[in-house]
């Protein structure tokens, strides 16, 4: 059993309406979950794609200071992220500015609201993954589904950004 949260759980509590985080000090604190697996339904389709201080070509990090910072917003649309204009990219961490979620009642709603939400998110000062994912929401296999974990690490040599 994995204890911990992870990183994409805001896909899971999108679909399923559940806010794992609340189930999980629940739990914590003795309490049991508040519902059964056969109680969880999944509505929807939801996409996360993490926004980090890296070139988009060589995923190197990319510390500095951001010189403007607009979250992308709007229907569908959620931002995890704890940055704001003058904050500094430290060297020695993970590179994560935040994660990007968006919902749809289907893939090619959530696809939109996807390209609407990456097209709209700034950040200036240091090179970030949004032009990579400006690319790849355009890509026909990731449009279609078909891809693997296997599928980026082909990419950027293929296709500059």
């Amino acid at each position: 059993m994995n204890t911990r949260l992870q990183v994409e759980h805001p896909v899971t509590e999108r679909i399923t309406g559940i806010d794992i985080v609340y189930e999980q000090i629940r739990v914590a604190s003795g309490e049991k979950l508040s519902m059964t697996q056969d109680q969880v339904s999944f509505y929807g389709h939801a996409i996360e794609v993490r926004i980090n201080a890296e070139d988009p070509q060589t995923f190197a990090p990319s510390p500095g200071t951001i010189t403007f910072y607009h979250p992308a917003g709007g229907v569908g649309v959620r931002v995890d992220s704890a940055v704001y204009q003058g904050y500094k990219i430290p060297p020695y961490y993970d590179s994560l500015i935040g994660k990007l979620i968006v919902y749809g009642r289907t893939r090619e709603e959530c696809l939109q609201r996807l390209r609407r939400a990456v097209d709209e998110f700034v950040v200036d000062g240091v090179k970030t993954t949004l032009p990579l994912f400006q690319r790849l929401i355009k890509e026909p296999d990731i449009i279609v589904g078909n891809y693997d974990i296997h599928w980026l690490e082909k990419y950027p040599a293929e296709n500059k950004v």
